[in-house]
């Protein structure tokens, strides 16, 4: 491997990256008096099952010594899930204290996470362990042990996938539509099909949203995204042309991964040889695209 100097300047990133976000976490004031919000609970609830998938793939990556993928995988468990979403969700507003059950959960996954990170950057993980242990854990981290399993829960992770979409087209209409993050938004939803509202929560405080309403017809005034099959509208002012020529472009994109999705499930070698979930995952995935194809249609439509 050729040296170059963005490699430790990018580990130099990283370990300011875990000092920072421990500094955020250890200056918060705790109020034991304020009762859990929802937001934090499923918060936790959700991390925890991200953090377990995780451990699951590194102690198998460790297994086979894929230590590279290793490294990866701690890394985007603290740099996406943990600092980028998981601390976002929790975070108590600007000069308001949080409360103690999410703040020691917190702490708790912070002795977990630098755990995982001790095979790799073991000097800043001994330094966070001095301040994180409490009086029944090791000594030193060297000698702590290794994070045991708990089976993951798998549907929380993937609508949070859902969840992270939502949050990510609010933002961009924000910034598209130059809409200050302090202005409250309304959300409306129309459904089809199954739809989960645990992270509903979480939306509202990430997105900076006043309400989430289920809506049954479409909202002309207003800007507009998909996620699986599902119409979300935020009503604004909006230039139609703008907007048509954005699902125009979307539609595109959709038309090509359903032509790739099919494509695969064509492939008569590929159907006998793949694992019959991994065949579930495709069709899905067709019904999905199918859906959103259909209903893209009927809002460039709506428009013109």
């Amino acid at each position: 491997m050729l040296y170059d100097d963005s490699l430790p300047e990018q580990g130099r990133n990283f370990a300011n990256k875990i000092w920072n976000a421990f500094r955020l976490v250890k200056n918060w004031e705790v109020d034991e008096n304020i009762e859990q919000p929802e937001h934090s609970k499923v918060a936790i609830e959700w991390f925890n099952a991200k953090l377990n998938e995780t451990i699951e793939s590194l102690n198998k990556q460790y297994d086979d010594f894929r230590l590279s993928e290793a490294l990866m995988t701690v890394y985007k468990l603290f740099w996406d899930d943990f600092s980028s979403w998981y601390l976002e969700m929790i975070k108590p507003e600007y000069q308001k204290p949080i409360d103690a059950q999410t703040y020691n959960q917190t702490l708790e996954f912070f002795k977990k996470l630098s755990l995982l990170l001790s095979p790799f950057m073991p000097f800043i993980t001994e330094e966070l362990w001095q301040f994180l242990k409490n009086d029944d854990d090791a000594e030193s981290i060297v000698i702590a042990k290794w994070p045991e399993v708990e089976k993951a829960n798998t549907k929380l992770i993937s609508q949070f996938e859902d969840c992270m979409q939502i949050v990510g087209n609010i933002r961009n209409i924000r910034q598209d539509k130059n809409i200050p993050m302090r202005d409250k938004l309304s959300l409306n939803i129309i459904k089809h099909g199954e739809y989960s509202s645990i992270f509903d929560s979480v939306i509202l405080k990430l997105g900076n949203l006043s309400e989430i309403l289920t809506i049954e017809e479409k909202l002309e005034m207003a800007a507009s995204f998909l996620v699986k099959s599902h119409e979300y509208f935020i009503p604004i002012e909006i230039n139609k042309e703008e907007e048509i020529k954005k699902l125009e472009e979307e539609l595109k994109y959709t038309e090509g991964f359903l032509t790739g999705v099919l494509k695969k499930l064509g492939n008569e070698r590929f159907v006998n040889n793949a694992p019959e979930k991994v065949i579930e995952i495709e069709r899905k995935k067709q019904a999905d695209a199918e859906a959103k194809i259909r209903i893209l249609n009927e809002q460039i439509a709506s428009l013109k």
